[in-house]
């Protein structure tokens, strides 16, 4: 998750770069017309394979790194644009297919790695080698930093959004996924961990070791991470279709205060792959707690990190309240692996398509667990708060980013709430197994890749033969909400809707559920419209109720609010509450509060 909306920013300590163009005799004249990004990498190159090799001593304040990144250029070129932050950098070299290396020329300007190719290659394949020197700051949280516990230093690192960059030259944005083979030099007292297992340990002088880890799948590089320090390793098992080891990483000595993150992963994780129709997509699990993380956790693909006092807790002072909330945060998490890292947004403008469906699918695994008539209600409860905060019209869900103080809102609680409460809301218009097949078309066709908000409307379309376009780019594209007034007449339900926040009708599914009937769901897009609704009556002369009673949010996901006509309130609660799910009977209350208010 991160529960990243609740993440500070720092900003760290900067390590000073290497010339601006190392061996040109003008930066402008040998650079052409090719200026440096404002923002977004040029569409000229991909990664198709990083090859990390660090040493990292977690006393120390700086890393060593050499990367070796394979990239397809798609045109002629000989300038390449990478980003890097912070980071010293020591050599450039390129070669194409697979030649001989030879120098390359480098600038550093701003967050980017400009190099000059020693001649025009392309269009095809060409490896650059990067020698470079990196700050693991310990007076913030971001890129790779260390922190100090008694005696003993740690190395972790926290690189969502854009700042993967600040621990290796790298094409950091989200639309470029390769694979990572990642080896770590660190000292033989320490534990190394990253995102693939472990294939090789071997010492060497000094003190040192040499750690290597096994390729990963293709990954954006916001979620590659490792981790370096004296840590106790917890054996939790194995878990999921695939039987992968799963591990819980801590500080050392606190192993012992592990107890009930050991036990969640085998119970949560096989309920995401029944859902997904996928096993678990990496080869194995670690959950790693992290000192002094300002955020509570992000989805790092094997190597999942977490504030320390969310995962790990003295079994003398824990209370059912944190293991509940840390089982919810693991959910999430786990979710992540599908929705975020198998299948990754394109932009930052679909982040939501990472966090808004790892909220939904974490709600419905937490489900499971509680009393039948406290299902579902989590939900009614998190759309009723994030619609007092949609009201004031702080932003959409889906916003284009354009530089980096944009991007410290790429993870607002809007982004994670008003997300899953759409995907719930078209969950149950639609119905529960035909938006079940539209979701794992979703993931089959787009694993192990990147995809946008219209493809998933596309995939869910096909499946469901439902036209969800219209009202999911409302509810994402637009801030604020529906109000609806409903009132009944002879034969039919009446509404009358406004915008709250301003803006013309919402396209929206109205759903009811009326005595003696099914549920059933209509879309209204204009500003009045009509239901028909066999045996609606305003009720007997001299009485408030209708005869029928009817509720006008069934499944109580509807995003919009409810006031209710003469005599509507009273039968529905009346007559009908008995007859409503528990969600309803809330989604009942929680409109009513909002009207007195």
């Amino acid at each position: 998750m991160r529960m990243r909306w609740t993440a500070m920013w720092f900003t760290p300590v900067v390590v000073a770069s290497a010339c601006f163009l190392c061996g040109l005799s003008s930066g402008k004249a040998a650079m052409g017309e090719d200026a440096a990004p404002s923002f977004r990498l040029p569409d000229i190159a991909r990664p198709t394979k990083y090859t990390l090799d660090m040493t990292i001593v977690a006393s120390e304040p700086v890393f060593h790194g050499v990367a070796t990144i394979g990239v397809q250029l798609n045109k002629e070129a000989q300038i390449l644009w990478l980003n890097q932050k912070g980071l010293t950098v020591r050599r450039v070299s390129a070669r194409r297919d697979g030649g001989v290396y030879r120098p390359a020329q480098w600038g550093t300007p701003d967050e980017f790695l400009m190099v000059k190719l020693p001649v025009a290659m392309g269009p095809g394949k060409v490896d650059l080698e990067i020698a470079y020197d990196g700050v693991l700051n310990d007076k913030s949280s971001v890129g790779p930093y260390r922190k100090k516990a008694g005696d003993d230093w740690y190395v972790y690192t926290s690189f969502t959004p854009i700042d993967a960059r600040r621990a290796f030259p790298c094409f950091d944005e989200p639309g470029y996924k390769a694979p990572w083979s990642v080896t770590l030099h660190v000292k033989k007292s320490d534990v190394a961990v990253a995102n693939g297992p472990e294939v090789s340990s071997t010492d060497e002088e000094n003190g040192m070791k040499r750690v290597v880890f096994k390729e990963t799948q293709p990954l954006a590089s916001e979620v590659v991470a490792f981790a370096v320090g004296p840590f106790d390793v917890v054996d939790a098992g194995v878990a999921g279709e695939k039987r992968v080891p799963v591990r819980i990483i801590t500080p050392r000595g606190r192993a012992a205060e592990a107890g009930p993150a050991k036990s969640a992963t085998a119970e949560l994780l096989p309920r995401e792959e029944a859902y997904t129709g996928i096993p678990y997509p990496w080869d194995k699990l670690d959950h790693i707690a992290v000192l002094d993380l300002p955020f509570g956790a992000t989805e790092n693909p094997g190597l999942i990190t977490y504030r320390d006092s969310q995962l790990l807790a003295p079994t003398a002072k824990d209370t059912p309240r944190r293991v509940r909330m840390m089982r919810g945060t693991m959910a999430h998490e786990m979710a992540h692996q599908w929705f975020g890292n198998l299948v990754t947004q394109a932009w930052w403008d679909d982040t939501w398509l990472a966090e808004g469906f790892a909220t939904w699918m974490a709600a419905k695994v937490d489900d499971v667990d509680l009393p039948e008539n406290q299902r579902g209600l989590a939900m009614v409860q998190a759309r009723d708060r994030i619609m007092a905060v949609d009201a004031k019209g702080k932003r959409p869900v889906r916003l284009e980013m354009h530089s980096r103080a944009e991007t410290e809102d790429v993870y607002d609680g809007l982004v994670y709430q008003k997300g899953a409460a759409t995907l719930k809301m078209v969950e149950d218009w639609v119905g529960a197994e035909p938006f079940q097949r539209g979701i794992r078309r979703y993931l089959r066709e787009h694993a192990m890749g990147n995809a946008t908000t219209g493809e998933l409307e596309k995939d869910i379309e096909r499946e469901t033969g439902v036209n969800i376009t219209p009202v999911m780019d409302g509810m994402l594209n637009r801030t604020g909400y529906p109000l609806v007034r409903f009132k009944v007449e002879p034969g039919k339900l009446v509404l009358d809707q406004e915008s709250v926040g301003g803006g013309s009708p919402w396209a929206m599914p109205v759903c009811i559920h009326v005595e003696t009937a099914s549920r059933r769901c209509e879309v209204i897009s204009t500003a009045h419209a009509e239901i028909p609704v066999e045996g609606a009556s305003v009720g007997v002369e001299g009485r408030r109720s209708p005869q029928t009673w009817i509720w006008t949010n069934a499944f109580g996901s509807g995003y919009y609010r409810s006031v209710l006509g003469p005599g509507m309130l009273d039968a529905v609660v009346g007559r009908g509450y008995q007859e409503l799910s528990e969600p309803e009977r809330l989604s009942v209350l929680v409109d009513v509060r909002a009207e007195t208010r």
